[in-house]
């Protein structure tokens, strides 16, 4: 991410663009603080509204927050995450409450996708291992066979007042953690008296505030194939996150492999280049967008206008055209 002078300040990510634009409320009692931190595998952007004695303060609790977040609910290590997969189950009372409510979502969210977004790819995440650095390998089709028998939603139980996972599933929560650890970062900074925030990991963006700030966030899409921007969105308050299989991938043979699995094969979608959902929640629209990136246009269409404000797909025709789809929501 590098940061740009422009009539206030261009943030580039992966896979969003954020531009910023400042309305002075005119008190001179509040001013603007931004940090910037390594979470979760990549780069988070605060950017709080606040007094002048209290933005510092407020700053560092986010960024406290995201990190201890990062350690309990990322795959590897030793946070609460890893060991539930390790020991296969706990009880619900010894689950933490940022763990269980982003199982719980996850449970929502797998339902309401007919598990197209689907937690429980730990395994095959692991085999393509799109976070290595150097030269990648498309694994062995009996590799990936394996890797998706210790897969599926199914294998993820919720019985009275525990968790079990089935023999050998591992949970991976990469396709909903940045947008859940966004919208608890923003709400922190909410609660901790920031008249406006903003809260940018991996693309995933959580922003909003009081309506006497004035504040408008411009987001900014990427396009999928070229330099520049599909499109610009202003919101005063929401989320906003982009899939897209540009993100991470690599090529072979002239096939594009890239970092969002497709729970029914093992391998990597193809067809759909990028997703970008408008949501009240981070992780909704975060969940959202990986789901559709596998399902396509189908996916979206049968989603519930309730989940979201606007879905736009843009996938590959036929003929190789791009074309972008989109639906309203409320």
């Amino acid at each position: 991410m590098r940061a740009v002078p422009l009539a206030g300040v261009l943030l580039f990510t992966l896979v969003s663009v954020l531009l910023f634009r400042f309305f002075d409320d005119g008190s001179g009692n509040e001013r603007e603080f931004r940090l910037r931190s390594p979470v979760l595998g990549t780069f988070a952007t605060y950017i709080v509204l606040a007094g002048e004695t209290s933005g510092d303060s407020i700053l560092l609790a986010m960024d406290s927050l995201a990190r201890a977040l990062d350690r309990e609910l990322g795959f590897f290590g030793n946070g609460e995450l890893s060991r539930l997969n390790s020991t296969g189950g706990a009880a619900l009372n010894e689950i933490s409450d940022d763990l269980l409510r982003v199982l719980k979502k996850s449970v929502f969210m797998a339902e309401i996708t007919d598990t197209l977004f689907d937690p429980s790819l730990g395994n095959l995440m692991v085999l393509w291992d799109f976070g290595a650095e150097g030269i990648r390998k498309i694994p062995d089709s009996s590799q990936v066979a394996g890797a998706l028998a210790l897969s599926g939603f199914s294998g993820v139980n919720f019985s009275g007042d525990s968790i079990r996972l089935s023999d050998g599933v591992k949970l991976d929560l990469g396709a909903i953690a940045k947008g859940y650890v966004s919208d608890r970062v923003y709400a922190l900074a909410m609660t901790m008296g920031a008249s406006a925030a903003l809260v940018e990991i991996g693309g995933e963006i959580r922003c909003g505030g009081d309506a006497s700030t004035g504040r408008t966030w411009s987001i900014g899409v990427k396009d999928p194939r070229k330099d520049g921007l599909l499109d610009v969105f202003e919101i005063e308050g929401g989320a906003v996150a982009t899939s897209g299989d540009y993100e991470s991938f690599f090529v072979r043979d002239g096939v594009r492999y890239c970092h969002i699995l497709d729970p029914r094969t093992g391998y990597p979608e193809r067809g759909v280049l990028s997703v970008t959902v408008i949501s009240d929640s981070a992780s909704t629209a975060d969940a959202l967008a990986t789901a559709i990136a596998v399902g396509g246009v189908p996916t979206a269409e049968a989603l519930p206008d309730s989940l979201f404000r606007l879905i736009v797909v843009v996938y590959e025709a036929y003929d190789g055209s791009m074309v972008q789809w989109r639906r309203k929501g409320v």
